[in-house]
């Protein structure tokens, strides 16, 4: 059996191998009882409970022999049925079915049979020929550690090559809304019956949904699938919090009359008919908005998602504390709502002018001071 020990350095003053609080280095030692072997190596970590999780590692390993080599394949069968188990949506399941295919079509060409055949080589030689985002690319590569670290957990390997990568570094791009100049642009576009001349009905429609997403803040997904039965009088239902609680937003007159007023063939929702899965819903009027921002021929990119940013930013703007606008959107932490919206907080930028402005009045009296 192996055992955990201390090797002592100046400037520490124990002497006592198997002392376990200092910041020493931790050592590995013993016998392997099936072979019989002396094994003496650096655990490779000074804490002492890392270093016991290590022994009792090896011990295993050296009383359960390796299980049989697994084909990539079948390891990623296994791994994507495991994913269907935790019930994942059904975006996130197509995202890890894409690195299905990706992986089983590349082992082919590289003439990879089994799962411990990849590499960081040959990982790095499939990642340098992507041509996406760095954002997309971080993605992928997380996708990628989550598989091979579930091989490793299945003991068919040894260690996770997405480890030798490297993270992929993403430039954070500031988080862009529409001004009040570009919302009305694009409600503008929804009363020209130009772009509508196909199909007429649909333009109020679209303006239902995009002054919903404006002034709730729901996410594309979540304001196609709303239920009517969430909206009593302007006050719309947004979550419950864990704490029981269940947080509201009010929508502005001239928006629930317009939702009122929207014909659907399925009474219980403003937009879906109920009929096939939801997301595909969300793409369909995901397309019908990019028409609408390509209409509107905006001077930067536009993605839905900027609604939900727009209802956020002009909050903070006003004032909204933070902390009142991450519950409104749903944040499981306010955190994330400063990662992407602090730099729109206006008590914060009021208190940066205050403090630029004092340090000039500092300034300013020092030189007075030293002239006279």
């Amino acid at each position: 059996m192996l055992s955990v020990y201390t090797r002592h350095y100046p400037p520490c003053a124990q002497s006592d191998p198997y002392y376990r609080r200092c910041h020493c280095p931790k050592w590995i030692m013993g016998t392997v009882e099936t072979t019989g072997a002396f094994v003496r190596l650096s655990a490779r970590t000074r804490a002492w409970e890392k270093a016991e999780k290590k022994a009792r590692l090896m011990d295993a390993e050296a009383a359960d022999p390796s299980p049989a080599r697994v084909t990539v394949a079948d390891a990623l069968d296994t791994f994507i049925a495991r994913k269907q188990g935790q019930r994942l949506s059904h975006s996130w399941l197509y995202k890890f079915t894409l690195m299905q295919r990706e992986l089983v079509n590349f082992a082919r060409g590289r003439g990879l049979t089994y799962i411990d055949e990849f590499t960081d080589d040959e990982l790095g030689l499939l990642s340098r020929s992507w041509k996406v985002a760095p954002i997309t690319a971080q993605k992928r590569q997380e996708r990628w550690h989550s598989f091979f670290s579930y091989c490793v957990r299945k003991r068919w390997l040894k260690q996770n090559p997405v480890e030798e990568l490297g993270p992929i570094k993403v430039r954070p791009v500031p988080t862009d809304y529409f001004s009040q100049e570009e919302f009305q642009k694009l409600v503008n576009v929804t009363h020209d019956l130009s772009h509508w001349s196909t199909n007429p009905g649909h333009r109020v429609r679209v303006r239902a949904l995009l002054l919903l997403m404006r002034y709730s803040g729901l996410r594309l997904n979540d304001a196609v699938t709303l239920e009517r039965a969430r909206l009593t009088e302007n006050r719309l239902f947004l979550y419950q919090q864990k704490t029981g609680l269940p947080v509201y937003v009010p929508l502005p007159p001239h928006v629930v009359k317009l939702l009122g007023t929207l014909p659907n063939s399925n009474s219980r929702y403003f937009f879906w008919t109920g009929n096939g899965l939801h997301y595909r819903a969300s793409n369909c009027w995901h397309a019908s908005l990019q028409r609408l921002f390509k209409w509107a021929k905006l001077e930067k990119r536009a993605h839905p998602h900027m609604l939900r940013d727009t209802f956020a930013v002009e909050l903070l703007l006003a004032g909204v504390p933070i902390d009142q606008v991450s519950i409104l959107l749903g944040h499981a932490s306010v955190k994330t709502t400063e990662r992407h919206y602090a730099p729109f907080v206006k008590a914060r930028q009021e208190q940066l002018v205050s403090s630029v402005e004092k340090s000039w009045r500092i300034q300013g009296l020092r030189l007075v001071k030293k002239r006279a």
